[in-house]
């Protein structure tokens, strides 16, 4: 089983098809019913097997009812894609604190909750599994008109450094 945040639309549906075409059942995690029906309806008419869940990833309540959830109807969860995401492009003296604390707030706040969400899923039921954070070049180099996202990647980024050489180390799960 896999949640997908952001799963609804664009790269998370891509990621999504893949895995229910390698037979996973796959959750599909957003906030929009709407992307969450329609991209259900589309990888159903795959072959695969999908549930959505409404969730708001900034929410750390909602994340861990989303990962309850998931457990309830499928019994595991396997693999996390940290993909939901925010960004628009603003010239960063023109950027608002509500702009700022928006994509934060679902980039890396998000991550994190959905990370240490099915984190605790993976280590209550004796390890395994796999987490996998999306992000973009800007984590990296920078790029003009996205110093939100930029931070909030770079912030994913150094969280998954973070876990991996603990997680590795305990054996607990992968990410």
């Amino acid at each position: 089983t896999a949640i997908v945040t952001g799963g609804g639309t664009g790269i998370g549906l891509g990621i999504a098809r893949a895995l229910g075409k390698l037979g996973a059942t796959v959750a599909l995690a957003s906030r929009n019913q709407e992307h969450l029906d329609a991209g259900a309806e589309e990888l159903r008419r795959d072959g695969s097997r999908v549930l959505t869940v409404t969730v708001d990833v900034r929410d750390p309540a909602a994340v861990d009812a989303m990962v309850a959830s998931v457990v309830q109807q499928t019994g595991r969860i396997d693999i996390l894609v940290n993909n939901a995401a925010g960004n628009f492009i603003c010239r960063a003296e023109d950027l608002s604190p509500n702009g700022w604390n928006a994509v934060i707030g679902i980039v890396l706040n998000g991550s994190f909750y959905c990370s240490r969400a099915v984190g605790r899923h993976l280590i209550a039921r004796g390890g395994g599994g796999s987490i996998v954070s999306i992000l973009a070049n800007y984590a990296w180099t920078g790029s003009a008109g996205t110093i939100h996202s930029a931070a909030a990647k770079a912030g994913v980024m150094a969280m998954t450094q973070t876990l991996a050489p603990q997680i590795e180390a305990t054996n607990d799960y992968v990410c």
